[in-house]
């Protein structure tokens, strides 16, 4: 009789997978099972697992089920080369392999061998090209952070190496970056560093002028525009800058942030660093009528289908509160209006048009905003319904 209840439990499974290989996915084929179960299947496939680490509050992890898992060119490949499963990091085995693993922030994305061995980590919202490269990195002995990790720790490891080791652990931001970027750089000299290597350390660790790489990208500009282009080298020159122009804004150093935005102005011409930055020197000065003739000639001449960038520059003035001066939130209240009517279902931007009516002192119409907010924080997570309750509650409750 047993005999006969095993044969037809394996004609059933041979059945149902069969079934499965017939149906046509459309997105990665995520695996239910316990963890060691899937090890089991790994070894058996000869293939790494893949876990997406998520929450159910975590909003780039919706992002990435709905704008990357489902396009063919990634659901094809991780379907090919992983045995893919999804984990919720608080529920069930998640605590414990949060806990094995080091997973901390959401979403994580582990590679595995059936072992258990961690192969390769990474992790963040990410567009459909880097969400493969990291599988393709998870599959290549030279890219897999699991086995670079190895290799550093036994100082078996090229230079070459360590920059991919760098860049992997720079992508789930390992407090222990900036100590192996030190040890790098204590190695290599300046003729080493002007290669595509040392482009990859520019482009991925230089925050601050005073930085040796940033030296380097100075002596060597032509050389890295060669490898990296013009709008490559002026990214990280903008990033810089504007890192300055942040401190100037903070000093309320007028003369000095105006230069430094027309340098800005030569080094890109999107609308949205342009104007938000702009925005915040007068918003922080606390000039009223600077802030408002600045964001009116942004929004009239280049944010004209923008709303997501003026209810950034409308939020930015909310951050004193009833401190913040009068007609500095009379023009946020414009501009987060023109927001709100170009684009009334945006999470965001209808909590921000809730904000700023509030200390406007237009209670009513900030209650109305708010309790929409609370009904399109049910679509997005439990997190952000947290939060879109509480501000309900703070804007009932202002006198």
């Amino acid at each position: 009789m047993r005999t006969l209840v095993n044969l037809f439990t394996i004609i059933v499974l041979l059945v149902s997978c069969k079934k499965e290989a017939n149906e046509t996915l459309n997105e990665i084929d995520f695996k239910s099972g316990s963890f060691s179960e899937l090890k089991e299947i790994a070894k058996q496939e000869n293939k790494l697992i893949f876990i997406d680490c998520y929450t159910s509050w975590c909003a780039p992890c919706k992002w990435m089920d709905k704008n990357v898992f489902v396009k063919k060119d990634v659901f094809e490949f991780y379907n090919a080369s992983f045995i893919n499963t999804k984990i919720d990091m608080e529920k069930g085995e998640g605590p414990s392999i949060a806990k094995a693993y080091g997973v901390t922030s959401f979403p994580t994305y582990l590679f595995i061998n059936s072992e258990g061995e961690l192969i390769h980590k990474s992790g963040s919202k990410m567009r459909a090209e880097a969400f493969i490269e990291q599988g393709n990195n998870a599959l290549n002995p030279k890219k897999s952070l699991g086995l670079l990790e190895k290799k550093y720790e036994s100082n078996n490891i090229t230079n070459e190496e360590i920059v991919d080791y760098l860049l992997a652990l720079n992508q789930i931001r390992a407090p222990k970056t900036q100590d192996i970027l030190n040890d790098l750089l204590s190695r290599v000299d300046s003729v080493w560093l002007k290669s595509q290597s040392g482009w990859k350390l520019i482009n991925s660790f230089v925050y601050e002028a005073s930085s040796p790489l940033y030296h380097l990208l100075e002596n060597n500009t032509s050389y890295f525009i060669g490898i990296a282009g013009q709008e490559g080298v002026n990214s990280v020159y903008q990033k810089v800058l504007q890192r300055r122009m942040y401190q100037s804004i903070n000093d309320k150093n007028e003369a000095l942030f105006l230069r430094q935005l027309d340098s800005l102005k030569q080094l890109t011409n999107n609308s949205r660093d342009l104007s938000i930055i702009h925005c915040s020197y007068y918003v922080n000065s606390g000039d009223a009528n600077a802030f408002i003739e600045t964001s009116n000639y942004y929004v009239d001449n280049f944010l004209q289908t923008d709303p997501e960038t003026i209810a950034f520059i409308a939020n930015s003035t909310t951050y004193k509160g009833e401190e913040q001066n009068k007609n500095i939130l009379k023009q946020a209240g414009y501009l987060i209006g023109k927001a709100y009517n170009m684009n009334p279902n945006d999470y965001g931007i209808v909590g921000t048009y809730a904000r700023i009516n509030s200390l406007l002192g237009n209670k009513q119409e900030a209650v109305k905003a708010a309790k929409i907010a609370v009904k399109m924080a049910d679509t997005i997570s439990s997190k952000v319904k947290k939060r879109a309750l509480q501000n309900l509650e703070a804007i009932e409750n202002a006198q």
